[in-house]
């Protein structure tokens, strides 16, 4: 796919950390609004690709390019950067001490100055995110009294009131029950099927790019192995190659599309 108009784009990018080949030659295209699911085998270099994308992976060496919002990312400070690309982590891991509301106001940071503080502006981003979460009731509770889904909730508004115009997100449901993984996949596709926003989510879920649809990246042992539709994964033995493992493909019982399973 052309790069033109591409939010996020990368171009035969190859990434080495401690001497290691991560990443390699690996091309894409994102047109802004656009929702892109990365999948592929343990150790493909999925994570490493979404670091690289928000520049935390400094010690590391790099060729090609990688370029959001119509620049080389290198040209950014991380001020910059973070008013174009926001994150959301996976489920687990440290919980910051802060009530959610605290925690969706620091992610204004790359908006305001360290003298004036949040203005109005700036309150209502947070407002209009707890609200698209679904978090106005829990805005004062801290976060380590939520559950996984609601921690979730909250780092992903979080991440929209931070502003950016490309959400990143890293398994973002790996340690959640199926009724909040589902929860969580329903209000993703909703915001960015309502707002536009441009999202690059790395899944282990291989039929979650089947129901959300846009464009999907398979990555096996760093390279590219497919990128295009989503519905793409579904022939031509792509999971296959990728995972090395054989998979069935079924019709959803509902009628609603195809199910990969794993045999």
């Amino acid at each position: 796919m052309s790069g033109s108009g591409a939010i996020v784009e990368a171009s035969g990018y190859s990434f080495w950390l401690d001497g290691v080949h991560i990443l390699k030659d690996v091309s894409f295209s994102v047109p802004k609004g656009e929702f892109l699911s990365i999948v592929g085998p343990n150790g493909a270099g999925k994570s490493t690709l979404l670091k690289c994308l928000m520049r935390l992976h400094g010690g590391g060496r790099s060729t090609g390019s990688l370029r959001v919002a119509g620049q080389d990312i290198g040209v950014y400070s991380q001020r910059q950067l973070a008013r174009v690309i926001s994150y959301v982590p996976q489920a687990g891991g440290w919980i910051p001490p802060f009530t959610v509301r605290e925690f969706a106001r620091l992610s204004r940071f790359p908006r305001v100055s360290a003298v004036s503080g949040l203005g109005p502006e700036d309150e209502l981003a947070v407002d209009q995110a707890l609200g698209l979460a679904g978090l106005d009731g829990l805005a004062r509770r801290s976060l380590k009294t939520l559950s996984g889904g609601e921690r979730q909730k909250a780092y992903l508004a979080a991440a929209l009131a931070q502003g950016a115009e490309v959400m990143l997100l890293d398994e973002p449901a790996a340690s959640l029950d199926p009724r909040h993984a589902a929860e969580l996949a329903r209000l993703l596709d909703r915001l960015n099927g309502e707002s536009g926003l441009t999202m690059v989510m790395v899944t282990h879920d291989l039929n979650h790019p089947l129901r959300a649809g846009g464009l999907a990246l398979v990555l096996a042992g760093g390279e590219r192995e497919y990128f295009g539709p989503s519905e793409g994964l579904l022939g031509a033995g792509v999971l296959e190659r990728a995972f090395q493992h054989p998979f069935l493909y079924l019709d959803h019982p509902s009628g609603q599309g195809r199910l990969v399973v794993a045999q």
